[in-house]
C-alpha cells in the first residue's frame, strides 16, 4: 500500500495531519490541523489507521501527522 485512504485524509485540503488532543478518547472529535475540517471521531479514525497497517505498516503517526516510513 503506497497511500492511506478513506477517513484519514482531509477531503478539503488533502493533508494527513490530525489535530489530536492529549486527553484523546474514542469519542473525541478530530479535526484537520491544516484547515480545521472535522475528520471524524478518534475511535473510528484510529481503527481505520490500524486497518491500513497502523504503526506496524508502511506509515506511522507522529504528533498527529501521518508519515510514510523511510
Amino acid at each position: 500500500m503506497e497511500r492511506l485512504d478513506h477517513k484519514l485524509d482531509c477531503k478539503a485540503c488533502g493533508t494527513l495531519y490530525l489535530d489530536i488532543p492529549d486527553d484523546v478518547r474514542g469519542v473525541t472529535r478530530i479535526n484537520c490541523t491544516s484547515c480545521g475540517k472535522f475528520l471524524g471521531y478518534w475511535g473510528e479514525l484510529s481503527r481505520d489507521f490500524a486497518r491500513q497497517g497502523g504503526q506496524d505498516g508502511v506509515f506511522e503517526m507522529k504528533d498527529g501527522q501521518i508519515l510514510r516510513k523511510a
